[in-house]
């Protein structure tokens, strides 16, 4: 694989958890949270930047993340917002960004070979975008070519950038990645999570 001078990964994880309740952030899965596993899997590629975008319980979220963060204001406006607040932070940075990451916090699954497959497809086919795809459609962890940064700025509401990914099919390609079907937005969800998977930090 090339080098990764140009790469940034920005973690979303702004909402509110409306659904689940409490900051599913801070919902703990194999021996840490769901943000710091998050966080230690995009640490891992190597990328120049890396910004965590926080929103709902900013102040808690923030202790102990050893990663840039960019406070988002508008987080109550939902994910774009975020997606906003991240690319630009990216298009800000020091250096040069010519592509972006975006992921979640709440897809326990991904790991650090599933990025790595992301920029690897797109140094190989040259895509605008490398979408991960489950569920019969493509979706997060994503990769932006910079040509596609104005149009995530220009991002409204709450859907994410998935209209994007749809607008350009034809240079859109993919990474399969099943378990990306599993994000936690739900108390059932999550004791579905954590009952499938031995907590090996208990003896």
């Amino acid at each position: 694989m090339k080098e990764l001078s140009k790469y940034g990964i920005v973690i979303l994880a702004a909402g509110t958890s409306r659904r689940l309740g409490i900051p599913k952030q801070l919902l703990q899965y194999k021996g840490d949270s769901l943000l710091n596993n998050a966080i230690k899997t995009a640490i891992q590629v190597k990328a120049t930047a890396i910004v965590a975008v926080l929103g709902a319980e900013a102040e808690i979220l923030q202790k102990g993340i050893k990663i840039a963060t960019v406070w988002n204001p508008q987080f109550q406006e939902g994910m774009a917002s975020s997606i906003r607040s991240g690319v630009q932070y990216m298009m800000d940075f020091e250096i040069p960004i010519d592509h972006i990451i975006l992921m979640v916090c709440d897809q326990p699954h991904v790991d650090t070979a599933h990025l790595l497959a992301l920029i690897k497809e797109q140094q190989e086919t040259g895509a605008k975008i490398v979408a991960s795809f489950y569920e019969d459609r493509k979706g997060v962890p994503a990769l932006f070519d910079q040509t596609l940064f104005p149009e995530l700025l220009s991002l409204t509401g709450d859907m994410g950038a998935r209209g994007i990914i749809e607008k350009h099919e034809a240079d859109t390609a993919i990474v399969p990645f099943p378990p990306g079907a599993i994000d936690i937005d739900t108390d059932e969800a999550y004791q579905l999570l954590i009952t499938a998977t031995p907590d090996r930090s208990v003896p």
